[in-house]
């Protein structure tokens, strides 16, 4: 338990553009409400030190007295056992995986033609690899904290949840849809808002039955299409710093700061996003009147499996047949799919044949990389 005259700690794993979005977001929210410090572990070091420093000036600029401690995570499960039983944190945050969703416009590849081919479910064992990991050095060093997870939770959390690991929620699809969704409406629809929502509808779904759920109160609105196109027409990338204020506001919740709702996916392992309430250290779910439990849980199976995958209630892993064959030539051994229990190896597996697909490089590719701004993988 957090003793009560400490102020909560919260643990961000990562770096990148998310990691670095939610630390500033977090730096302009009063100290009176979230966690009193933030420690940031990334791989690079000196990465998790850029972050903190931005935070710093950002919290420093608002008047924020809150702490931003940057370190190393390290590659050592017990070094890593041993440095999370030192910050006793509240709650982790995991914003790093082993895959980038910016590599298809920034480095396209073999590799990212072959995800083109398979769909973004294809990706869960790098998904997943860094949460579980974290996941179970929590159990043993840190059982108090709760884990969220922002790396494909509408299927990673099931699968988490599966292996006995503490995901309390995830962030990131479900909470952007909503903030979309109440900026199409304006502040007066706030209060009453419930979002049924899946990472699929990120973009628009290729038939209008699978598009998102929205209710005022108890009255499900038509139209969803249109509210969130705005969001669909801005690229990804440049949604961060919406969706790390989302993610600022629920952990603030988590916190002991006002009460949130919202839509959060993959809350208590369940597959897609639901509408939620969020309040210190609980996420409740706040399903409209009229829409079962099971109606919801069958809705958002329903788009998993679309996306291409499925995860069974012993926590192993299925490939939809499209994704088995855009596979099979590069990951025989993986195409069927896995155990749950096996994640970290198959996220080996596929990280190592990722690397073999980067280094085929084609003139189509470095064309496109250059006209990104990134850079093509070499020969």
């Amino acid at each position: 338990m957090i003793r009560r005259h400490e102020p909560p700690t919260l643990v961000v794993i990562g770096t990148g553009s998310l990691a670095r979005a939610v630390c500033v977001a977090l730096a302009r929210t009063p100290a009176a409400q979230g966690p009193g410090q933030v420690h940031v572990l990334g791989r690079d070091s000196g990465r998790a030190s850029s972050v903190c420093y931005l935070a710093r000036a950002e919290a420093a600029l608002c008047r924020v007295p809150r702490r931003f401690v940057p370190g190393e995570l390290d590659s050592d499960d017990g070094l890593l056992r041993e440095r999370l039983a030192a910050i006793r944190p509240g709650t982790v945050l995991v914003c790093a995986s082993w895959h980038s969703p910016w590599e298809r416009d920034r480095t396209p590849s073999a590799w990212t033609r072959v995800l083109d081919r398979c769909g973004f479910a294809a990706t869960l064992p790098l998904q997943a690899a860094v949460a579980l990991r974290v996941g179970r050095a929590l159990q043993q060093a840190a059982p108090q904290a709760q884990l969220v997870n922002a790396c494909y939770p509408d299927a990673v959390n099931p699968l988490l949840h599966r292996l006995g690991l503490p995901v309390v929620c995830g962030v990131g699809n479900g909470t952007l849809i909503t903030a979309s969704v109440e900026t199409a409406l304006g502040p007066a629809a706030r209060r009453g808002l419930r979002v049924l929502a899946h990472h699929r509808h990120l973009h628009r779904p290729d038939h209008p039955d699978d598009e998102a759920r929205v209710w005022l109160g108890n009255h499900e609105l038509g139209g969803v299409g249109q509210l969130l196109a705005p969001q669909r027409g801005v690229p990804r990338e440049a949604l961060n710093p919406v969706t790390a204020h989302t993610v600022a506001r629920l952990l603030t919740a988590l916190h002991g700061g006002p009460e949130l709702r919202t839509a959060v996916p993959g809350p208590q392992g369940l597959p897609g996003g639901y509408p939620a309430r969020v309040t210190r250290r609980r996420v409740e779910l706040d399903l409209p009147y009229g829409l079962s439990l099971a109606d919801a849980v069958g809705y958002n199976e329903r788009l998993t499996s679309a996306e291409g995958v499925r995860i069974d209630r012993a926590g192993d892993v299925h490939f939809a047949p499209s994704v088995r064959e855009a596979l099979r030539p590069h990951l025989p051994q993986l195409c069927e799919g896995f155990r749950g229990s096996d994640t970290q190896w198959a996220a080996a597996r596929m990280w190592q044949s990722a690397q073999v697909l980067r280094r085929r490089e084609d003139p189509a590719d470095a064309v496109h990389a250059r006209g990104a701004g990134g850079r093509a993988t070499g020969a």
